[in-house]
């Protein structure tokens, strides 16, 4: 790397890992709120309700959606993470080895923390739903998914990046979804396992590019010439969350009025799964903005591994 090119690099960064931490503080405060809003209070659990009971019945969604959710187990998670791990390994990048296994243990283990330990579901619509009153905040099954999708993402060359972000994306939006359409999960449970897999991803991205620094993994003038499509992605997400705001808006006026017979319930599932797409391109995408064009690796083993002028 030319030392010309050190300085604005050391400066991106700092740039980036304090934007992450800044991030990853942000997803800690929303699912503070998420829990609040979806668990503690009346017509946030009507919300969650609703959307369960509007979800489809037909067979053959359910047969292909039982499927999905049976990929997930703790075999599958070991091996899914051992393979992850295995890229980096290959590719000779320990420290994306250890980072990506951070990812997945910290958040998967704090899911089933929070889940079994910390967290409770009060009782405040006066009927306990398909679910009960047990707390089943955050999803165990959208950690999984979602951790594998982040930690594939870091062990990749950058160039590499978009197939893992996008093919990690829908496995890890079809599971969430998946949870809500076989009535194992509320809606607000897999938001809140997103939430927790992107605090995680966050800090230890931020730590590994303050301790490893900044290579570019493509030269400036490219990158210049090439914008980034984050933005692009992360501008339909929020797309989807203002549109699964609409259903959720009219379901909770319904909610209030206690009158949710007046709502096509089969909008508030739309709406929540709407919503779970949405969480999961904006918080992907802010992950992936901050890493584009970066090899992730220490400067002295990118130098040796680049070919010589």
């Amino acid at each position: 790397m030319p030392a010309e090119h050190a300085p604005r690099d050391s400066e991106l960064a700092h740039k980036r890992a304090v934007w992450l931490l800044v991030f990853s503080l942000t997803c800690i405060v929303l699912l503070a709120a998420v829990y609040i809003v979806a668990v503690h209070t009346a017509w946030g659990q009507r919300i969650d309700d609703a959307a369960l009971d509007g979800r489809t019945h037909r067979a053959s969604v359910l047969a292909a959606t039982n499927r999905l959710l049976n990929t997930i187990s703790i075999a599958s998670l070991a091996l899914g993470s051992a393979a992850i791990m295995v890229i980096a390994v290959v590719r000779r990048r320990p420290h994306l080895a250890v980072t990506a296994g951070i990812v997945i243990l910290g958040a998967n283990v704090s899911t089933q923390i929070l889940k079994k330990v910390i967290l409770d579901r009060p009782d405040l619509v006066g009927r306990p739903d398909a679910l009960g009153l047990t707390n089943s905040f955050p999803s165990g099954h959208s950690t999984v998914a979602m951790s594998l999708a982040v930690a594939l993402v870091l062990v990749v060359p950058a160039h590499a990046r978009w197939a893992a972000a996008f093919g990690g994306l829908a496995y890890a939006t079809l599971v969430g979804a998946g949870t809500v359409t076989a009535g194992w999960h509320r809606p607000s449970d897999v938001i809140g396992a997103y939430l927790v897999v992107m605090t995680w991803g966050g800090v230890s991205v931020a730590l590994l590019i303050s301790t490893e620094g900044t290579v570019r993994a493509r030269p400036a003038r490219l990158i210049a010439r090439v914008p980034s499509l984050s933005p692009f992605f992360g501008g339909i997400g929020v797309g989807l969350l203002l549109g699964a705001m609409i259903g959720v808006g009219g379901t909770l006026f319904a909610a209030r009025e206690n009158d949710l017979d007046a709502v096509n319930l089969g909008l508030a599932y739309a709406a929540s799964i709407t919503a779970i797409a949405g969480v999961a391109l904006v918080h992907l995408m802010q992950l992936h903005s901050q890493q584009p064009d970066q090899s992730h690796d220490p400067p002295s083993l990118d130098h040796q591994l680049r070919p010589h002028a």
